[in-house]
């Protein structure tokens, strides 16, 4: 109605809620509930209060190791299978919301330092506090922790997130156009693309199509392809040529909401010399 309203969210330390009602294990799990299930959240009056947009804030930094919303056990998960002992990075902490955890991968396991951000500041539970995550990062890569039991943390390569939020595109394009001198000296886009190069193909739909003998020489990449059941189908060609109504192309479309029209684009790869005109012809 044009109002901002203020509820407040009780965490007991066990969990979380509105005073009564639902509890939640984390903050992320109380806020979703209540946008998936609306008609739920209400006023003294018994109004109902709906939550539809989240409203982002900045991240705390735009380097490339820091993860955002990511829960200790899909830390673990990534970390475990894709990086190596002394890969790191840094997220928002689910417990304790406002503050940050850094995960890092110590001898083929998985240690969680809790970063506390008060007053502005950062620090890992005592000692010399600094004034942004980076500068607290940089210094425990230059000075590494050690854990109860011994342990020595050595923070020795960041593992970077892809995913980020659309207000930051323009600080996280700044940073993948740096180049890492330290490790590879290659600037951040051709890691990225490197990284997904390595990746294990898991696709459970089939790709058919692109990979017959008449459509190879069509896919600027052999292990990109288009997926069969939406990909785009030339019209206006000879359907006595093999692979004349080809493209390495596909449709998608937006979900249905009730608010939203459904839109449909189209996904495709950078044209190669011989495949121009069936651009053209798609368009």
């Amino acid at each position: 109605n044009g109002e901002v309203t203020h509820i407040k969210i009780q965490n007991t330390g066990d969990f979380y809620d509105l005073y009564g009602g639902e509890k939640f294990a984390t903050l992320s799990e109380l806020v979703q509930f209540y946008m998936e299930n609306q008609g739920q959240l209400k006023e003294k009056k018994g109004e109902v209060i709906e939550l539809k947009y989240p409203l982002n804030c900045a991240d705390p930094t735009t380097e490339r190791w820091f993860h955002g919303h990511l829960s200790g056990k899909e830390a673990e998960k990534l970390i475990l299978e894709k990086g190596k002992n002394g890969s790191f990075l840094v997220r928002e902490s689910q417990s304790k919301p406002g503050d940050y955890v850094l995960s890092v991968r110590t001898d083929d396991k998985v240690t969680h330092v809790m970063i506390r951000c008060q007053d502005n500041t950062y620090d890992v539970g005592g000692g010399e506090k600094f004034d942004s995550l980076s500068e607290l990062i940089e210094h425990y890569k230059r000075n590494p922790m050690v854990e109860t039991s011994g342990t020595v943390v050595h923070l020795k390569q960041p593992f970077n997130a892809t995913r980020i939020n659309a207000s930051g595109i323009d600080h996280r394009v700044k940073e993948l156009q740096k180049e890492n001198a330290q490790l590879t000296g290659k600037a951040g886009f051709w890691e990225e693309f490197e990284s997904l190069q390595q990746q294990e193909c898991k696709h459970l739909l089939s790709r058919k199509e692109g990979q017959k003998p008449e459509n190879r020489n069509k896919n600027r990449y052999k292990n990109i392809l288009p997926f069969d059941h939406t990909r785009v189908k030339l019209k206006d060609v000879d359907p006595s040529v093999p692979g004349s109504e080809y493209i390495n192309a596909n449709y998608i479309k937006t979900e249905e909401d009730g608010d939203w029209p459904v839109r449909t684009y189209l996904a495709t790869q950078g044209c190669l010399p011989t495949t121009a005109s069936h651009f053209w012809l798609m368009v």
